[in-house]
């Protein structure tokens, strides 16, 4: 047992500092058996299915949920920092001023005075960014694999984009959004046809196109597909759980055979809710 008096602290050092000391302790040989049993990858994922709640916290505009999921992701970060504290397998003073110093490195428009461009715009950035990585830092793409440094455990939709993003960099690209939205319909069509002869392989492969093919539209408009689909999908949640409750509440059926009655409710949802 751990006597640990907490303090409501009033600036964020303090109140950091606090959280910190916390973590140690709960990895502490008198803490929690279940944290001590923790690596540092199930913290990370624990950290991404946090950050996807923040995000649902955000899209819901739930502020007290939104608190609440930041403090969480705080805590992930700072459980992966004791973590490796503790295995001393990195040098973490020389990583968060590795940090600091890259950040300034990369924002010469902030920080350098002798940067002349003023009034610059994000795109402009990104490619001041791009520049002093390449030139500066001398960091080159891998010459076998252009998307290396791509990380392959990001969800297949974010994975998707990010190389897509990437190629689009050196200018392999579509000119503009209308053309990416008609390659969808060309997809679209093509996804029936392969339907028509009944050909699955065929099938699977067009359907991963027209997948792409909107991932890339979805990035014109500068959208990112995973947070989207998410969205859409806790709508159509929340909508279906209005349908349950009305249907149950007016005693209709939730089956096949009535779908008609289904679809009416569920129209009236949708109006509702405009």
């Amino acid at each position: 047992m751990i006597n640990y008096n907490l303090k409501k602290e009033e600036n964020i050092q303090a109140a950091l500092f606090q959280l910190k000391e916390i973590t140690e302790l709960l990895r502490s040989e008198n803490g929690c058996p279940w944290d001590r049993k923790q690596s540092n990858k199930d913290f990370a994922i624990y950290l991404i299915d946090e950050t996807y709640e923040y995000i649902d916290g955000i899209n819901n505009k739930d502020l007290d949920n939104v608190s609440e999921e930041l403090g969480d992701m705080l805590t992930n970060v700072l459980m992966l920092l004791t973590i490796h504290q503790e295995y001393k397998d990195i040098d973490l003073i020389k990583s968060i001023n590795d940090v600091c110093e890259k950040l300034i490195r990369r924002h010469p428009h902030v920080f350098n005075s002798d940067f002349n461009e003023a009034a610059l715009n994000s795109d402009q950035v990104i490619d001041i960014w791009n520049d002093v990585k390449k030139n500066v830092e001398k960091r080159y793409d891998d010459k076998i694999d252009f998307f290396k440094k791509v990380p392959s455990s990001l969800p297949q939709l974010e994975y998707s984009y990010e190389c897509m993003k990437k190629v689009s960099k050196i200018g392999f690209d579509w000119n503009n959004k209308n053309d990416v939205s008609q390659k969808i319909i060309e997809e679209l069509d093509e996804v029936k046809e392969a339907d028509l002869l009944k050909d699955k392989d065929a099938l699977e492969e067009e359907i991963g196109d027209l997948l792409l093919a909107v991932i890339n539209y979805s990035r014109f408009l500068k959208v990112k597909p995973e947070i989207a689909l998410r969205k859409s999908t806790n709508k159509f949640k929340n909508r279906f759980n209005n349908v349950k409750t009305i249907c149950e509440d007016e005693k209709i059926p939730i089956a096949l055979d009535n779908i008609d009655e289904l679809n009416k409710v569920w129209d009236l949802v949708k109006k509702k809710e405009k």
